[in-house]
């Protein structure tokens, strides 16, 4: 029985996706921030529960061969919990993530996993900041105006970041105008415990293939003042950035009194309500609310894999099912007799649709609506898909959809999926429809982070 203030001697076998490095004392499963697997370890208990307890360190007794120094001075910001790791035991981690939801999960026995698709330069790879907003006061507010960066973790204390590893420089360099425009304008900074305020959120979004770059300010009203300053200040910022410039600023307005970051309302305040990016040969339009991968290096070889598993020969009808604003779908409609997607949201269902006009694609056609609510009516339709393709949030499938997905008899499925968990849960129940587990491949698309992506290919098991 575990007792709070005792110490112990523990060692890290696995980490948590916060994080936090899980050992056993007695039996019982303890999670311990600051520690990696093959850390050795002196804990004290802080906290008990029914079935585990959390830790904190006293000392590292002997520290794990993966254990390195930390690039990040910011180490109570919650987004980089890998940091303290090597590169090569991050990759060896996130595989043994996969693997044992898989198994655990998935009910898979000795699931074939290849070794996860490591980056090369794994920093400053991410094309969207998303940037939250701290209200300070006294000497500090009259330097810098607000805080911004992100939230400490389990909690809404806004850490000030002046430069974020994972992050492009030139998303930095806004942050730090966005600064300057809250002490020039005295904008109030949104609290989310007052409910009170009016700028919430900053997002930047750079298109690494065209250069351009979208500065979206999240508030709780329709106008701003001194935009024109601000978009001043911006361009000046950006004056010897050779390879990108401001193509758009955009107002969403998020009036609601939950966490979550964009509203529904966008209104343009200068140059383009989009942005353009490049990949695999097509161009892409993104807007300020649609879904578009963050790691655009490693994008390519995600999808190089989807189209490896694909094998299309120009007769196949593939269904995208979370399309979002279409890629994945029109990079393989050279190789299919037809592309259908389905979106909910609305904004990412017009991407998709004006994607496929910008590049001459005639064979891709796109439905708005709930996937789960969609998939069923084109069954009942008589729809036959060749190919599915499954790309959906962190939170999975709904089982409906899956239902649905199973009655189509579709031969092969390749499932995207950004949770481990969630995709093993997914296939287990696909695999009681009647499917396959095939093999997966692993992606690192989120260097330094507890996240990584992974394509699943699954076929259905004849009878």
């Amino acid at each position: 029985m575990l007792n709070i203030k005792e110490q112990y001697e523990i060692e890290i076998t696995d980490l948590s996706t916060k994080g936090e490095g899980i050992g056993r004392v007695e039996g019982i499963a303890v999670f311990v921030p600051a520690t990696i697997p093959g850390d050795l370890a002196l804990i004290e208990i802080t906290d008990v529960k029914k079935n585990y307890g959390k830790g904190k360190v006293i000392n590292i007794l002997s520290p794990s061969n993966y254990r390195v120094e930390s690039t990040c001075s910011y180490e109570s910001c919650g987004g980089c919990s890998l940091q303290n790791m090597s590169y090569e035991g991050q990759l060896w981690l996130k595989k043994k993530w996969v693997i044992d939801r898989l198994t655990r999960i998935g009910g898979i026995d000795n699931p074939f996993v290849h070794d996860v698709i490591p980056m090369e330069e794994p920093f400053r790879y991410r094309n969207k900041a998303e940037y939250a907003l701290g209200r300070i006061s006294g000497k500090a507010k009259k330097e810098r105006g607000c805080d911004i960066g992100f939230y400490q973790a389990g909690t809404t204390r806004v850490v000030n970041i002046n430069s974020c590893l994972l992050q492009t420089e030139v998303a930095d360099r806004i942050a730090d105008v966005i600064r300057r425009y809250v002490k020039e304008s005295k904008t109030p900074i949104y609290g989310p415990k007052s409910k009170t305020g009016v700028l919430r959120h900053v997002v930047v979004k750079t298109a690494f293939n065209t250069g351009e770059i979208m500065v979206i300010l999240v508030a709780t009203e329709k106008s701003l003042q001194n935009i024109e300053w601000l978009v001043d200040e911006i361009c000046i910022e950006l004056e010897d950035c050779k390879d990108f410039q401001l193509e758009s600023v955009i107002l969403n307005v998020n009036k609601s009194k939950t966490g979550k970051t964009l509203g529904d309302i966008n209104i343009t305040l200068a140059g383009n309500p989009t942005i353009k990016d490049h990949l695999m040969g097509l161009d892409f339009e993104i807007s300020p609310t649609s879904f578009y991968q963050v790691n655009p290096i490693q994008t390519v070889k995600l999808y190089e894999k989807v189209k490896e598993y694909a094998s299309l020969n120009d007769k196949e009808t593939v269904l995208d099912v979370y399309c979002g604003v279409g890629t994945i779908g029109l990079i393989l409609a050279d190789k299919a007799k037809k592309v259908l997607g389905i979106e909910s949201v609305k904004n990412a269902f017009l991407d998709a649709n004006r994607n496929a006009t910008i590049n001459g694609i005639v064979n891709a056609e796109y439905i708005n609506g709930k996937a789960e609510e969609e998939l069923p009516k084109l069954v009942k339709k008589g729809l036959k898909a060749d190919l599915i393709i499954l790309d959906p949030p962190r939170s999975g499938c709904e089982p409906e959809l899956l239902e649905a997905v199973a009655m189509t008899n579709a031969p092969k499925i390749i499932y995207v999926s950004c949770d481990p968990a969630t995709l093993a849960r997914d296939i287990k129940l696909l695999t009681d429809k009647g499917y396959k587990y095939i093999e997966a491949q692993p992606v690192d698309m989120f260097p330094h982070t507890s996240h990584v992506e992974c394509v699943t290919l699954m076929s259905r098991v004849k009878e």
